[in-house]
């Protein structure tokens, strides 16, 4: 289990810097000298194109892809995030945009998959009661933590795997394509 000892951060106070990253896969650029900042509290969406690069910014700031060139500052000290755990230690959770759930497995297995509580000794009443309190935080509308993600709809399982996200009290949480799996009203 990931240990994080997230502290309150002020409101306002930049968490995250970005100075000229840039991400290319032989030829092709995906991304150039992007500049970001983020404070906390705050909301940032991007926007763009198919194909803009979204996605791949999402996957260098999770750790899955290293920029080629540029900077990035998390609490204001330069950071390597050489894999999604080293993201994941740092405080920075995401969403990706296919969810990576597992469809056999009940809600609370997918919430705490890879963080199980006392992994010798599974407390499944205490991971339970947490796969319950994360999911009313959010207002889910979910029959049963026991339910297979199989049978739950696209919204209930973006919100197991936004629940998911939220377990390790992360600093920042990266959605990407927050609203591919939503229905209309949703």
């Amino acid at each position: 289990m990931i240990k994080t000892s997230q502290e309150l951060i002020p409101k306002g106070e930049r968490i995250l810097s970005l100075r000229g990253v840039s991400k290319n896969f032989g030829a092709v650029s995906a991304l150039t000298d992007i500049d970001l900042d983020v404070h906390a509290g705050e909301v940032v969406a991007l926007v763009g194109d198919n194909g803009a690069g979204k996605s791949t910014l999402v996957k260098v700031l999770a750790g899955v892809h290293a920029p080629t060139s540029g900077d990035i500052s998390f609490h204001g000290r330069p950071v390597t995030m050489a894999s999604p755990s080293d993201a994941l230690e740092l405080g920075i959770a995401t969403v990706f945009q296919d969810l990576a759930l597992c469809e056999n497995l009940d809600v609370v297995a997918n919430i705490f998959l890879g963080q199980e509580l006392n992994p010798r000794r599974l407390d499944e009443v205490a991971m339970e009661v947490r796969a319950w309190t994360l999911l009313n935080e959010l207002a889910a509308r979910i029959p049963s933590v026991r339910d297979v993600v199989a049978s739950l709809s696209g919204g209930q399982r973006q919100t197991v795997a936004i629940a998911r996200s939220l377990l390790l009290n992360p600093n920042i949480i990266l959605l990407d394509e927050p609203t591919a799996a939503l229905g209309v009203a949703q």
